[in-house]
């Protein structure tokens, strides 16, 4: 037994005709097609030599040939349609489910149309067998082929309405962590302006028991009496001196340092975010006019603007906190300029002071006298308050930045929505 091939060919061209002109469903490809039939040796000789036999089933295999394109033509027509409705209705997400039942579709018909041609190619044997009576002795064997059939979209509207949004995502984690490392700064600053603060008013108390000490004691030994007194009437606890003072007075410069470089820390801080926010809008516009560009919605093209005005709409309130954030850092560096003169002065007392030991008591009292330095500016100057109020701002305002709380309120009434 042998067997003979007929209408062997690729169908891809037929194909593809069928789907010019659609907006959005591309023909498959790499689609063969061939009829095979196996004959009985007693009679393939003579029926591979009888032209009318190939030109009968040449013409059944062409027959099954066209009536699966045209299935697969009025197929793609319909969902394309459909595509195209759905996208002009922005439902993206349907557009793929439309696809797989095309494709489902086409892949019934295709087991249908081998079927088919099994059946026109018997027919056309048992036609040929009332003129050849020979060829009713025998059977034949009938094998069809076509190969699997998928169309596809022109553009991946399904990857498109999948793909999660990404554009600014990095310059998005990049400003919150600059944010978090800006809140635990002020909040350091924060502390730091109390601690001063309280180590200003205990140095104050310091420098006052001794000047008292100094104004009551008449003993020779003027200078020890100040380092060895016990007076606990002014500020409550023993041995007010001027070692005591020093200490103090050395805190307060750390602190004031701390308040200063904090205060710098800050700025600088600040000033990655304004970089990081114009990263994050360059990035997130760069990805929506990508999206809108690869759209395949006529409206698309149009709808960068209104993206660009909801995406300002969306991060206003962080940049005017970053901006009121500057104004509040130049603030605070005239406040702790103002702290560091004060701090600066009571230094110059115990310095003096400390310069003074042994001297005659009334030197002493004179310097001493000096030690009413007005520390109002460290009262009500909000340089405590302020500090926490920039971290909680900087705080509460980067939760604005969650890429899908952000692409949301800008995509929003978009066919990227």
């Amino acid at each position: 037994m042998g067997a003979a091939t007929f209408g062997r060919r690729n169908i891809d061209d037929l194909l593809a005709k069928k789907a010019s002109g659609l907006k959005h469903i591309k023909a498959p490809t790499g689609v063969a097609f061939k009829v095979e039939v196996t004959f009985d040796a007693k009679v393939e000789k003579a029926a591979l030599k009888d032209p009318l036999l190939i030109k009968e089933f040449e013409e059944a295999a062409e027959d099954t040939v066209q009536r699966f394109v045209d299935f697969v033509g009025l197929k793609m027509k319909a969902t394309d349609e459909m595509v195209d409705k759905l996208i002009k209705a922005n439902k993206l997400a349907e557009v793929e489910a439309a696809k797989k039942k095309m494709n489902a579709d086409i892949e019934a018909m295709r087991g249908s149309a081998i079927q088919f041609g099994v059946a026109e190619v018997n027919k056309a044997w048992t036609e040929l067998g009332r003129k050849t009576k020979e060829y009713t002795k025998y059977k034949i064997k009938i094998g069809v082929t076509i190969g699997a059939a998928v169309a596809g979209m022109i553009t991946s509207i399904a990857l498109l309405a999948a793909t999660p949004w990404t554009g600014g995502a990095s310059a998005a984690l990049s400003i919150i962590g600059i944010a978090k490392s800006a809140v635990t700064i002020a909040k350091e600053a924060a502390s730091a302006a109390m601690e001063v603060e309280t180590a200003v008013v205990a140095l104050k108390g310091e420098l006052a028991a001794v000047k008292k000490i100094w104004a009551t004691s008449k003993a020779a030994g003027h200078a020890n009496e100040v380092t060895a007194a016990v007076v606990t009437q002014f500020i409550g606890r023993a041995q007010p001196n001027i070692k005591e003072c020093q200490s103090w007075s050395g805190k307060c410069e750390q602190k004031v340092n701390g308040i200063v470089v904090n205060n710098h820390g800050l700025s600088k801080k600040r000033e990655e975010m304004k970089t990081g926010m114009s990263k994050l809008h360059v990035d997130f516009m760069a990805e929506a006019k990508k999206r809108l560009d690869k759209h395949p919605s006529p409206s698309a093209k149009g709808q960068i603007g209104k993206i660009e005005a909801q995406y300002g709409k969306a991060v206003a309130e962080l940049e005017q906190r970053i901006i009121d954030a500057g104004k509040k850092i130049d603030l605070q560096r005239e406040r702790a300029k103002k702290m560091e003169k004060i701090v600066g002065d009571l230094k110059k007392e115990v310095d003096q002071l400390a310069k003074s030991r042994g001297v005659p008591y009334k030197v002493i009292d004179n310097l001493l006298l000096l030690t009413d330095i007005a520390v109002s500016g460290l009262s009500g100057n909000s340089l405590v308050q302020n500090f926490n109020d920039m971290a909680a701002s900087f705080g509460s305002a980067v939760t604005s930045l969650a890429i899908d709380r952000l692409s949301k309120a800008a995509l929003e009434g978009t066919v990227l929505e």
